[in-house]
């Protein structure tokens, strides 16, 4: 799609696909002037190690510090940083993506593909490598530390994008991650040794791998990752979402019969609410999820995470070799110190799954108390609280997804189905939970899973909602439908019939659900889960 917008003449893109910086800006492309930051960042030779998930901007960002290094000011015209950058010199630059040399099966593969990474990009940037002399120079690491200590070139820039990747893939496999981990941490210390050669060094990832000789003793290198004066340095703010795409956003809101504000609120809704700094200051809107979703409003807010940045290799092998929370901590807050959230554990199981969910895009800071030094941290939106969702319950399928195991989505079982019919599925999916350290133990982990397979439909839920006489275990909307559920547990001394008379005597008595949503069809419903049978074993509708 092409429009114009603050109106000028020539067309403007989305600045979607594989463009870098240059060609971004080359072809037109919307782009989101960050370059004071930028600017407050290159202007010093300095060092630095940027965290942030999985499709949220960083290959650009090591795009633009690549032009503005390699061809001054050339590609940025009437951006901020045309007025602030002095520095009327260029130099070569390193760029390397070790995304290229992150699948491998054994060790001699991942150096070889190490080797052509770098020799190819060493080449890109019109240098060469000198050759091993089986003396000074022997290793890899030998011919990089000889390349940028020689004083005949000028001082080079070194930028490192993913640079977790290749350990990221292999946390499964003890052995090969720990030879990787001796590589990597070599590469690294050199750079440590002989940075003052190098005119920049910017690094990106998803970790913080402290066994990697890149965050030990010493200033080395600074992790501005969770600085609040950076903490929109990728991803869109609000404003920026209005300023630069306001005609796309027009398209979107006409297209899916909304006022514009109305559109932009469904937009944060499903895409904002990312904060990483310390201070919970500001937070940014996914640009992967915002761009495809006005790219395509046709089809309304869809779930781009899950399917792209959702999943990344390092969570789903950390998953391997442990369990998230318990279900029913799902959606709720998580208190963590700063000390914890910022220096990041290492490999092999050090990790808690409250800092990998986290790194990984999973949860984010919503508050900060800074006498405590302490973060509150949760689902920053929809779209992730879904993505979450759908994490938890087909773990607890053996990577099934619910729709394949009873045949319905839960707008489709909740919206359109008999009460019998529900419970019925419900029933399937409950059996088809391994009976290995089963998770239904309780009326609250009973609950949570109901609330999770509603959560894989967007459906919104009020747990132990108020009135007058009482408070209802679960009460949601699903198209014309309003549900009111009472859950009871029965262990196995427990007497199901009773339970369940209990529960139809508190729906009648204390009038759930009666207040609210009045001109829909009420369905509610009494239902009493057997820890026995693993199945509900009765029900009624009241």
């Amino acid at each position: 799609m092409v429009m114009n917008i603050n109106n000028k003449a020539d067309p403007v893109f989305l600045p979607t696909g594989k463009s870098g910086f240059s060609e971004l800006r080359a072809l037109n492309k919307i782009y989101v002037d960050k370059t004071e930051m930028i600017w407050a960042l290159a202007r010093d030779s300095n060092y630095y190690f940027f965290s942030r998930p999985r499709r949220f901007g960083k290959t650009l960002l090591l795009s633009t510090f690549e032009s503005l290094f390699k061809y001054g000011l050339r590609d940025f015209k009437g951006l901020d940083i045309e007025k602030l950058w002095t520095d009327d010199k260029t130099y070569p630059v390193i760029r390397l993506d070790f995304t290229a040399c992150a699948k491998f099966q054994r060790i001699d593969e991942f150096l070889s593909k190490f080797r052509s990474m770098v020799y190819r990009n060493v080449g890109k940037a019109g240098l060469v490598l000198p050759e091993p002399d089986g003396k000074g120079i022997v290793t890899l690491v030998d011919q990089f530390e000889s390349l940028i200590t020689d004083n005949s070139i000028q001082s080079p820039v070194l930028l490192i994008d993913e640079y977790d990747a290749p350990i990221n893939n292999h946390l499964e496999n003890n052995e090969l991650c720990d030879q990787v981990t001796q590589e990597l941490a070599a590469f690294y210390s050199m750079l440590k040794r002989q940075s003052s050669y190098l005119r920049f060094l910017f690094i990106t990832g998803i970790c913080k791998h402290n066994t990697l000789n890149l965050f030990s003793s010493g200033n080395f290198i600074q992790d501005i990752s969770a600085y609040p004066m950076f903490s929109t340095l990728t991803g869109y703010t609000e404003d920026e979402l209005r300023h630069y795409f306001m005609p796309y956003i027009e398209n979107a809101a006409k297209i899916l019969n909304l006022s514009v504000e109305q559109c932009i609120t469904k937009i944060k809704h499903h895409y904002d609410g990312f904060c990483f700094d310390l201070k919970a200051s500001a937070h940014v809107l996914n640009p992967w999820s915002t761009l495809n979703f006005l790219s395509h409003p046709d089809i309304g807010f869809l779930n781009y995470w899950y399917n792209s940045a959702g999943l990344p290799t390092v969570l789903e092998q950390y998953i391997k070799e442990h369990s998230l929370k318990n279900p029913e901590e799902y959606g709720q807050d998580r208190v963590l110190s700063v000390d914890d959230l910022t220096n990041y554990r290492g490999l092999n199981g050090e990790f808690s799954d409250t800092v990998m969910l986290y790194q990984t895009g999973y949860l984010s800071i919503k508050s900060a108390f800074v006498e405590d030094m302490t973060v509150t941290l949760n689902y920053p939106n929809a779209e992730v609280s879904e993505s979450m969702a759908k994490l938890y319950t087909e773990m607890v399928l053996g990577n099934r997804t619910v729709t394949s195991v009873i045949g319905y989505g839960p707008v489709g079982l909740f919206g359109t189905k008999s009460p019998e019919t529900v419970v019925a599925s419900l029933n399937k999916l409950f059996l088809s939970v391994d009976y290995k350290d089963y998770p239904l133990k309780s009326e609250a982990t009973l609950r949570a899973y109901l609330q999770l397979y509603l959560k894989l439909g967007g459906i919104n839920q009020f747990i132990e909602t108020h009135n007058a006489k009482g408070r209802s275990d679960l009460e949601f909307k699903v198209q014309d439908r309003y549900w009111v559920i009472e859950l009871k547990f029965a262990k196995e001394q427990d007497d199901p019939q009773k339970l369940l008379n209990e529960a139809v005597e508190q729906l009648k008595s204390r009038q759930y659900g009666e207040q609210n949503e009045t001109k829909l069809q009420h369905i509610r419903l009494a239902l009493v889960f057997s820890q026995k049978d693993r199945q509900f074993v009765e029900n009624v509708a009241v």
